[in-house]
Formats: C-alpha cells, structure tokens, sequence
C-alpha cells in the first residue's frame, strides 16, 4: 500500500509539474463548475421525476369508470321524460399531463418520491455486477451479463421502489416497507426479461458499430476521408442510431411495462395508489384466497395495457427528450456566455499551456 501511494503521489507531482495548464481565474472556473453542477442536477430531476416517476404512473394508472361501480337506474328507460339526458363529462386521467400529475403528487419533495431505495439500488446493482465482472467464467459470457444477473439479483428493490412510487405517502421508511423475500421469485422472471431487453438495446447497436467500422477510427483517420467516404460513415451512423431507438421502443418499452403492471399487482391491500389502479386487471388476477396466483401473467400485463395507454406512455418519454435537449442547449448557450466573459478580448487564457516552461501547446 504504501509503494502504490508512493507511485500514485509521484505520478500527481509530475503531472503538476509538467501537465498542460489553462490559465482560467479562480471566478471564472467557480462559475463554470457551478454552471455545470446547476446543469447535473436539473438534469438528474429530469430523469427521475419525469423519466421515471410520472412514466411509473402513466404504466399502472386506469380509467375511473373501469374501477368504479355504476348504481341501478331509478327512472324507467322507456320514460317519454329526459329521452336523452345529458352525459357527464369523462374524468381527465391524473397523468394526461406533467403539470396535472405534479399537482396531484402535491409538494416538491413529492417528486422524488422513492430517491433513497432508488439510490440503494443502483449502487447494489453496481456492486453485484463489479464482483460479478471480475470472475473468469464472466469472460466468457456476453457483454452485459453481468448487469443483467445483478439486476436481477436487486429486484426485491426494484419491487419496493416501484410500490413506493405508486402508493400514498407512508411515514415508514423504505427499509420498513422492503417487500418480503419470497416476492422475488415472483418478479425475477419479469425483471429478467427486462434486463435482457434493456441489454439488448445498448449492446446491438454497439456490435453493430464495431461491424460498420464506425469505432475503430481516430480523429485523423475520420480526417483523411473521402467525402463519400464520410457520407457512407454519417449514413451508417444515423442508421444504427435510429434502429437502436426502434430496438427500445419495441422491446425495452413493453418489457418495462410488463415489469412495471406485474409489480404493481403484488402491492399489498391495505396499500393505496396515489393514481386510480384497476387492481383486478380487468378481472385477469385472481386473489390467493380463491386459489389464484394473486398477481398478473406477464402476457396479461401488457394486453390490458390499452393502446391509448401506450401512446401516452410514449407521448411521456418524447416529452422527456424534449426537455433534456432544451435544457442541454440552454446550458451550453450559458457555458458559451461564460467563457467569452471569462476570455474577453484574450482567448490565449483558455488554451492550454505547457506547465513547466510557459510555452503555449
């Protein structure tokens, strides 16, 4: 330990000494480093709020005339009187719309509902799957395995986070609410599906780049193109991004849903959604009581997932990529700004200079 402290200081001091410098003031990099963390965050609440909170919402809620009882009729049918009453308005569903959920869910710290499971989780997923990458056997397997068994693995966390999202407000806290461990065999197939999509949709479209030579090219390389060369290269490249975004759509998305319904069934009785919940799934969940499974198949889950559902669910996401582009393009306007302040009329400042004579790289 203290040899490799040892190399790890020297190799600091000789990058002190001998690394490029940027000659930026002390205010100028505060403001860039506080820019940029302003820039993390929103885009992390972006993410989670409206990336995976509201879309967890938009997968489980139902209609309130599916879920409700309509009383008998009082008044003879073959009345002459009121022959066409008026029909009451339909009820906007709560997740129609970002502003109409966020209302509902009511104050600000509503919108991270679950942050802490949810931070538990992804590190333990990251743990399992960092043992996991070392162990030879690993090697040989696909790229991606590893998160795929590590997901899996989590998915009694991923069960309560999912319960947390779509509950009311509890003063327990999460670790009190953990589902039981024998409801891990009962989302650890779904779970499994879905990270075997999600894996699918990032390792494709990467193999399929290293098949069209779209990786294995340097900056000087991609310079000394032809320019149909280049346009074949831009082609593939739009391509391969394009079926990737189909791959999701058509794979991650339903497998995501599936997971998200199938979860949502297991909430316990005593529970109650935060959104309208049809927890009969159209009458396809039969309670334990009665000899039934007491959640919903995985084919089940999807099919009474309806299409205007789905192209809401789907509406959700595109929303989210709007925003985050916006939001993207906003800060580097913002970072622009900022550098022509912090340079002015002397550009020199922000190109890098060699540490230890001065001389300009």
């Amino acid at each position: 330990m203290n040899v490799a402290g040892s190399l790890v200081r020297r190799g600091l001091d000789a990058h002190a000494e001998h690394g490029d410098k940027i000659n930026i003031p002390t205010w100028g990099a505060v403001m860039l480093i506080s820019t940029t963390i302003v820039y993390l965050v929103a885009m992390f609440t972006i993410e989670y709020t409206f990336g995976r909170l509201i879309p967890t919402l938009v997968m489980i809620e139902s209609p309130q005339d599916s879920i409700s009882f309509e009383p008998l009729a009082t008044e003879d049918p073959d009345s002459t009187i009121n022959k066409d009453p008026e029909q009451p308005a339909k009820p906007q569903l709560i997740t129609s719309s970002f502003r109409r959920t966020l209302r509902h869910l009511g104050g600000f710290s509503a919108r991270f509902r679950g942050f802490g499971i949810f931070v538990v989780n992804a590190l333990a997923v990251q743990w399992i799957a960092g043992i996991l990458s070392v162990l030879p056997i690993i090697n040989l397997l696909p790229r991606g395995f590893s998160n795929a068994v590590a997901l899996v693995a989590c998915a009694q966390l991923s069960l309560t986070w999912t319960h947390i999202v779509i509950s009311q407000p509890s003063p327990k806290t999460w670790f009190r609410r953990l589902a039981p461990v024998k409801m891990w065999k009962k989302v650890a197939i779904p779970t499994a599906v879905f990270a075997l999509a999600e894996q699918l949709a990032v390792y494709v479209p990467i193999y399929m780049s290293i098949l069209a030579g779209l990786v294995d090219k340097d900056a000087k390389q991609i310079v000394d193109l032809t320019p149909n060369q280049k346009t074949a290269m831009t082609f593939k490249a739009i391509g391969i991004l394009l079926f990737g975004l189909v791959l999701a759509f058509l794979i991650v998305i339903p497998a995501n849903v599936t997971l998200t319904r199938v979860q949502a069934s297991l909430l316990d009785d005593a529970e109650e959604t935060i959104v309208p919940f049809d927890r009969s799934f159209g009458g396809k969940v039969i309670p334990e009581i009665v000899g039934g499974s007491g959640m919903i198949g995985m084919l089940d889950a999807w099919k009474t997932f309806d299409w205007a559902s789905r192209i809401r669910l789907i509406k959700t996401y595109l929303k989210v990529v709007g925003m985050q582009m916006a939001v993207t393009f906003l800060f580097t306007m913002c970072l622009v700004s900022q550098l022509f302040i912090i340079a002015g009329n002397d550009w020199s400042k922000l190109v890098p200079e060699d540490g230890k004579d001065g001389n300009k790289n």
